[in-house]
Parts: structure tokens; sequence; C-alpha cells
């Protein structure tokens, strides 16, 4: 693949995965920053090797990409700093920013007062969007144990989901159970 295209790439889904990698890795700036970096390192390489599997949709497997290495940090006690996230959404309305900045920091506090099963599950399934069988793979569990984590943390994170939403973090019918 060109530079261009991976610039292309870059410039597309740089904001979305440091938003998701935020808020998995519970507010942590850096380790989300790194997270990314880490992301299109591997996703570079995985372009130019001619003997890799194909990757059908590169922004989906950079955002489990990014996931993954923002779970892979050990999850520490942090302060949100708003100043810092501004970089990360280009708000219109001050009003608006407010809000969603208040949506994004309780859910940072939310994620990172999670257990580590619940909070990794979580991020797996409703933030990198794999399914519960890959989250289960992953996690070395059964899916039955996937739904006990994904439904604690549901529980936890059920009164921002709405907000959620809105902020694109999740997208309509992520973090909801399936019938």
């Amino acid at each position: 693949m060109s530079e261009d295209a991976f610039d292309s790439l870059y410039r597309r889904w740089y904001l979305t995965m440091v938003t998701k990698a935020y808020l998995v890795a519970g507010g942590r700036r850096d380790v989300a920053e790194d997270a990314v970096q880490e992301a299109f390192i591997q996703c570079w390489r995985r372009m130019n090797d001619p003997a890799g599997p194909p990757v059908e949709h590169w922004g989906r497997w950079l955002e489990v990409t990014a996931v993954r290495e923002a779970l892979r940090h050990p999850k520490k006690e942090v302060a949100f700093d708003l100043g810092h996230h501004d970089t990360a959404v280009n708000f219109i309305d001050l009003a608006v920013e407010v809000q969603l900045k208040d949506v994004y920091r309780r859910a940072c506090a939310e994620m990172a007062g999670l257990r580590e099963r619940p909070r990794r599950a979580m991020a797996l399934r409703c933030i990198a969007g794999l399914s519960s069988a890959e989250v289960a793979q992953e996690m070395g569990i059964t899916q039955s144990t996937v739904r006990v984590y994904l439904a604690e943390a549901r529980r936890a994170l059920e009164p921002l989901r709405v907000e959620l939403r809105q902020l694109g973090i999740v997208t309509e019918g992520e973090g909801e159970r399936r019938g």
C-alpha cells in the first residue's frame, strides 16, 4: 500500500481510535496515544506484508488493535484531564462541548472503575466490536462467561449508554442485550 493511502487511513481513523482507546484506558492519555501509535505501526507492517492475510476493513482492524493495545497496560487511577482531550473531538457549540466532555469524563471514570475482566470484555465487545465468540477466544473463557462480564459492565455503564451513543463512542445497539 502506498504512503498516500496510509496517510488517508491515518487521517480518517486517528481521532476515532484515540477516543476509544482513551475510554478503554480509563482516561489515561499516554496509554491511549501509545496504543494508537502501536496500532498504526502494526497497520503499516501489515499493509506492506504481501504474505499476510488480507484485511477487508482497515478501520475496524485498527480499532480492534488499538483497544487491544490499550488493554495491555495495567489499570491505574488517573485524573481526567479535559484540557488534553480538546483535540480529540472538533466541537461547534460550547454548550454541547461542555455536555459531551462531562459524559466522556464520567464514562472514563466508570470504565476505570470496572473490575479487570468485565472492563476487558466490554472494551473488546462493545468498543472494538469483536463478537462474543472472538472475545471468549481472546480472553480464554466461555461465551457465557463473556455474557456475565458484559452484564456487570452494562449495569455500571447503563446510565451513560444513550449519552455515549451521542458521542459516537458506541453505535446504536452496542452494549445492549441482544435477543
